[in-house]
């Protein structure tokens, strides 16, 4: 008449044990992922270009450069949400790890330092631009300490990038490529 009771196929422990498996695999591969995710930011990551066409726009409608980065925002030309600190001159910013220091040497040219910081600095390269109306020259030089940082001046002597480790790059003309 009666059976004993039904002999189960899986054990519900098995089934406990393998769901824990699945989340523990599930897991670890976030945890790796997320960590290198985060490590990347860490890395400088170098907006010059965007900085440079910037400073590119201003220039074409007002005939000069700006006296500081307070005027791209007046201008519209950076359209920030939350206004980031330009510091007190209102001619730096940091942003994705690297800190940019401007200068205007005269109405038709400009400089840009772009200084690695954050605790990868090491692994980025310190840039340095003169930016004219129709051409770009560059340095590139390895991080710079914050002794070299307090050294660096908008229009640096030859002598000064030398002396930091700085080696000119390419000349960007633009005079042919006008649009």
């Amino acid at each position: 008449m009666f059976e004993g009771a039904r002999k189960q196929k899986f054990k519900l422990t098995f089934v406990i044990l393998g769901v824990s498996v699945i989340v523990l695999v599930i897991s670890f591969a976030y945890g790796t992922w997320a960590k290198a995710e985060h490590e990347k930011e860490l890395v400088p990551q170098l907006g010059v270009a965007s900085m440079v066409k910037a400073l590119r726009q201003f220039q074409r409608q007002t005939g000069q450069f700006p006296d500081d980065f307070m005027e791209l925002e007046k201008r519209g030309i950076w359209k920030h949400e939350t206004l980031p600190d330009f510091g007190p001159s209102k001619r730096t910013r940091t942003y994705r790890n690297y800190y940019y220091v401007y200068g205007k040497s005269d109405p038709s040219t400009c400089t840009v330092w772009a200084i690695p910081s954050g605790p990868k600095r090491e692994e980025a390269s310190t840039h340095f631009l003169v930016i004219r109306r129709d051409m770009i020259q560059t340095w590139k030089g390895p991080a710079l300490t914050k002794i070299d940082i307090e050294r660096i001046d908008s229009n640096p002597t030859g002598d000064l990038l030398n002396m930091l480790g700085m080696t000119e790059q390419k000349v960007y003309d633009q005079r042919g490529s006008k649009k």
